[in-house]
């Protein structure tokens, strides 16, 4: 036997056996090296390919930390944003309570010049400080300005107040499919936009071959899928599931065969229309396919109408989009050219005109470019229009301008459909609930009165006016009517021997409340026209006004200045709803600061977690590695010791 180990020198060269010698060697200095790194490093392997499966978990936990960090960096800021909006809430809280004890003040009738003007001073301080609360920033970020973070969302103009930012919602990221809110809106802190005047017709747009399915059935869209079409002798199953508008599955049908007849599909104003291109008649019978309900959407399924040709489609009630022609409204009828429609807004009026329209579009934004601060869009239902003011200190409505555009369009704030309860911005028409409520003088002298007790609508009163069993004679006859231009309700009468007149009877608010007459003129007498009529015109007494803050306060500072005394409770009440208003805010500002702190805390508890997950698959262990590392140092001495004594060999060591 040699005098080394482990190499039986009988059966190993010395070539091999160094070789295996140096291997060990190599082996142990590189576990060395690497029990080395692992001490220097804390880590347990340095490449994802020492240990895969170790490393995958690390990694997802990694990943996992990083999205943690960043939604506590977005949930901190979003409490920064939302605790600097509370701020501002609580000092508007403050303010509202204070100018709500000046209301109750102004409306003790007694108050001299001074009082008055002192109180007109402290108004007008709340609304200029509201305004710089409702500018509030954090950072360079309006906090009250929706989405438009950039740009001021309120501007104070004399006597109204201007909103020019939007309501949107401002989410930021909290967790994986979930979010949280971030602002509260001027809408919902300050009231700055009115209640729509939603179109009370229905614009009916006709279909066409780019309808799209999805509009259909008021909405509702077409549940794709397949339809079966049969002669009685051939039947077909035709698969309309990647159709995408009318023009497609017109086009699918019309391709058609049954028996040897070539079937056509045309599309009529409201629907499809299917028949043999022969038109020599015979059965045709529409169906769906198994449980599914595409031919009942599209109108067609004629399977308890007789089935005989031609089938002739329902109608599918297609929405109203931006991109619907205006040639398609009220069942392809359309919408004529040159007529005017008037909004009136502040005192000043915006014509609206339908030349060179195309689409619904088109309208939306000619209403839009007035000048007026109004918003016009499709209704949700997508069946009417709607238009919405901006801009408090003023009322909204949509008036004729000599034809019937706004009624056509039913955005007509005044019909004979309008209830009086809506007239004088919701506050309605006092009436005597017993006994007459107008007092009409005729062009003769003598006069007739009229009782509205039970009146529920303007027609009620126009009604009741023409149909007054003292106006019936020709020559004296006063005829209440709708104005043609505006609104409001015009009296006219022949001329005669004087003028024609109006007033409320003993008790009752009338004539004022209809628009005739104010606290200045309890009587209003009539003027001549250019036909010679005698005319009594109605103030405009519809429409709708901003429900909020500064409205509020708009209309308190005016009935101060005009001692308007009995426009104060309808103030105070507004006020109230104002700082109701203004709590529901301040409660939403609590319940998500609530909520981004029980997030923070889950999302730390989670990256602890994640930190062991990492920590466990990751660190390694340093007593192992030291008892490793020692281990490896001896064996590595003993191979080199070894090594040594075998480089010393000499021709006796294989005697």
């Amino acid at each position: 036997m040699p005098s080394f180990y482990p190499a039986a020198s009988v059966r190993t060269s010395n070539s091999l056996s160094n070789y295996r010698m140096l291997f060990q060697v190599n082996s142990d200095q590189s576990a060395i090296q690497r029990l080395q790194l692992q001490l220097s490093t804390g880590r347990r392997f340095q490449t994802p390919s020492e240990d895969i499966s170790a490393a995958i978990k690390v990694l997802s936990s990694q990943r996992q930390q990083e999205f943690r960090t960043q939604t506590e960096v977005n949930l901190k800021q979003a409490d920064s944003i939302l605790s600097v909006t509370e701020t501002n809430l609580a000092q508007t809280q403050s303010l509202l309570n204070q100018v709500r004890a000046t209301a109750v003040e102004a409306a003790n009738n007694t108050l001299s010049d001074d009082q008055r003007t002192a109180l007109l001073n402290q108004v007008d301080g709340v609304l200029s400080r509201l305004t710089e609360i409702a500018n509030a920033k954090f950072g360079d970020q309006y906090i009250f300005a929706g989405s438009n973070v950039r740009t001021d969302p309120v501007s104070l103009n004399n006597n109204t107040v201007v909103f020019s930012a939007n309501n949107e919602k401002l989410n930021t990221i909290s967790d994986y499919n979930a979010v949280v809110t971030t602002n509260v809106t001027a809408q919902e802190v300050f009231g700055v936009r009115s209640n729509e005047l939603i179109g009370t017709a229905d614009l009916n747009p006709s279909v066409d071959e780019e309808t799209p399915l999805s509009i259909l059935n008021l909405g509702n869209g077409i549940r794709k899928g397949a339809i079966r079409l049969s002669s009685g002798t051939e039947a077909v199953e035709l698969d309309l599931s990647n159709a995408h508008n009318l023009g497609e599955v017109v086009d699918s049908i019309s391709n058609v065969s049954l028996g040897g007849r070539q079937l056509v599909a045309t599309l009529s104003a409201t629907g499809i229309d299917i028949d043999y291109v022969d038109g020599g008649g015979g059965l045709l019978r529409i169906d769906d396919v198994g449980s599914g309900a595409t031919a009942t959407d599209l109108g067609i399924n004629n399977t308890d109408s007789g089935s005989l040709s031609p089938s002739i489609g329902a109608d599918l009630n297609p929405t109203l989009t931006p991109t619907t022609k205006v040639s398609q409204l009220f069942g392809g009828a359309g919408l004529p050219t040159g007529l005017s429609m008037r909004i009136t807004q502040g005192g000043k009026n915006y014509i609206v005109n339908t030349n060179s329209l195309d689409t619904v579009e088109d309208l939306l934004n000619r209403i839009e470019r007035t000048g007026a601060n109004v918003d016009a869009s499709i209704d949700p239902t997508g069946r009417f229009l709607q238009v919405q003011s901006y801009e408090s200190g003023s009322k909204l409505s949509i008036g004729e301008n000599g034809d019937s555009l706004a009624t056509l369009l039913g955005l007509r704030s005044m019909t004979e459909d309008t209830p009086l309860s809506q007239l004088n911005g919701g506050d309605g028409v006092s009436l005597n609930t017993t006994g007459d409520d107008l007092v009409i003088t005729r062009n003769d002298g003598t006069t007739f009165r009229v009782s509205l007790t039970g009146s529920q609508t303007v027609g009620d009163v126009i009604e009741r006016i023409n149909n007054n069993v003292g106006n019936f004679t020709a020559a004296t006859r006063v005829e209440a009517s709708l104005a043609t231009v505006g609104n409001g309700i015009v009296l006219t009468s022949q001329s005669g021997a004087q003028a024609v007149s109006v007033t409320s009877a003993g008790g009752s608010q009338a004539a004022t409340g209809l628009g005739w007459t104010d606290k200045d003129n309890i009587t209003k007498q009539s003027t001549v026209s250019g036909s010679g009529d005698f005319v009594i015109g109605g103030r405009d007494v519809s429409g709708v006004e901003v429900d909020g803050v500064f409205n509020s306060l708009l209309k308190l500072r005016s009935a101060i200045s005009n001692e308007d005394y009995a426009s104060m409770e309808s103030i105070w009440g507004s006020m109230d709803l104002d700082l109701e208003r203004l709590s529901i805010a301040r409660g939403f500002v609590g319940t998500r600061q609530q909520d981004i702190a029980s997030r923070l805390e889950k999302s730390q508890d989670e990256v602890v977690q994640l930190k062991t997950i990492e920590s466990d698959n990751a660190d390694t262990d340093l007593a192992g590695v030291i008892s490793e590392l020692s281990q490896r140092q001896a064996a590595l001495t003993a191979s080199l010791q070894l090594l040594g004594q075998t480089a010393r060999n000499t021709l006796f060591d294989y005697l």
